[in-house]
C-alpha cells in the first residue's frame, strides 16, 4: 500500500491543529503525521504531542519555509503532503491531492480554492504568479497555496534550497518547474482562516510579500 508523509508547519495554532489532524487521520492511506512546532508560544506543541505521530520542536519562530524543510527531513514515505495547520475539517479534502500522484498524473499536485468573502485584494497572488511566470514560463492559478503534495524523488532538490518564510511556495514552484517537474492544480473545498481586509490581514500580506521578494532575490544572487 502507498504510504504518505503529512508535514504540518504550525505556529500558534492551538485552536485548529487538533481538528486538522483528526480530519487527516480519516484519509484511507497508510500515513505518518509530522507536526513542526515552529516556536509557538501557545499550546500548539502540547496538542501536537498527543495527536501527531512525530513532533519536531523548533525553539524559535523561524518561518514556514524552514519549518517545512525540518519536516521534510523526517518524512519517510514515497509521497509527501504539505498541509496548513488551520484547515480543520476541510483538511480531508487532501485526498484530491494524493490520488493524482498515485495515478502518476503529475509530480506535484497543488490545491486551488475559490477566494472567500474575507480574502484580500489578490495583489500578492498576482505578484507571485508573475514571478513564477517570469522564471519558468508557466502560469499557476494558485501560486501561494500551502496545500500541495509531491513525489519523494523531488525531495533532494527541495532540501538543497533555503526557503524563507512565506516565500516557500513561490520559490518551491520555480525550483520544481525549472527541474522539469510536472505540476497539476486541482480544485478542492479546503478552507483556511482568512484575516480579510483588517490590519492583521494587511500585516500578514505585507510580510508574505517581503518574504517572497527576499526569497527570490536571494536565489537569483
Amino acid at each position: 500500500m502507498n504510504k504518505i508523509s503529512i508535514v504540518i508547519p504550525a505556529f500558534n495554532e492551538e485552536k485548529s491543529l487538533s481538528q486538522t489532524i483528526q480530519a487527516l487521520r480519516q484519509l484511507p492511506y497508510e500515513k505518518e503525521i509530522i507536526v513542526v512546532n515552529d516556536g509557538s508560544s501557545d499550546k500548539t506543541g502540547e496538542i501536537a504531542e498527543v495527536t501527531a505521530d512525530f513532533v519536531l520542536h523548533v525553539p524559535s519562530n523561524n518561518g514556514k519555509g524552514n519549518a517545512l524543510q525540518v519536516g521534510w527531513k523526517k518524512a519517510s514515505a514515497d509521497y509527501i503532503l504539505c498541509i496548513d495547520a488551520d484547515l480543520e475539517q476541510s483538511a480531508g479534502e487532501a485526498i484530491h491531492l494524493i490520488r493524482p500522484l498515485f495515478e502518476n498524473k503529475a509530480d506535484v499536485v497543488i490545491s486551488k480554492v475559490k477566494s472567500g468573502k474575507k480574502s484580500g485584494f489578490g495583489l500578492i497572488k498576482r505578484r507571485a504568479r508573475s514571478i513564477i511566470y517570469r522564471n519558468t514560463g508557466f502560469i499557476l492559478e494558485a501560486p501561494l497555496s500551502g496545500q500541495r503534495a509531491f513525489q519523494r524523488q523531488w525531495l533532494p532538490l527541495l532540501l538543497k534550497q533555503r526557503y524563507i518564510g512565506f516565500g516557500v511556495e513561490t520559490q518551491m514552484s520555480i525550483d520544481l518547474l525549472k527541474a522539469g517537474a510536472t505540476i497539476l492544480e486541482v480544485e478542492t473545498m479546503m478552507k483556511h482562516r482568512e484575516m480579510g481586509k483588517t490590519w492583521k490581514g494587511f500585516r500578514h500580506r505585507i510580510k508574505q510579500w517581503v518574504e517572497i521578494e527576499k526569497n527570490c532575490k536571494e536565489v537569483r544572487s
